[in-house]
């Protein structure tokens, strides 16, 4: 692998995002409407990211572990 080569694709970092965004929304027993309201983010949004389909900026990400972290 060259040392700039990213060790994985952008959609495979999107669907590791999105896995881990689910997975801690279940840990801490949040429905993805409540997820989206404590964000204030959509909740199709919500789906999107989970999905791995949504390219969630660093702003958004930050309120939505916020909200997560925050319960």
């Amino acid at each position: 692998m060259p040392p700039d080569a990213l060790p994985y694709s952008e959609s495979e970092f999107l669907s590791l995002l999105g896995d881990r965004v689910r997975a801690m929304r279940l840990v801490r027993d949040m429905s993805r409407r409540e997820l989206a309201r404590k964000s204030r983010v959509s909740e199709r949004y919500i789906a999107q990211i989970e999905a791995g389909k949504g390219n969630v900026s660093i702003v958004l990400l930050l309120r939505i572990a916020h909200a997560i972290r925050c319960g």
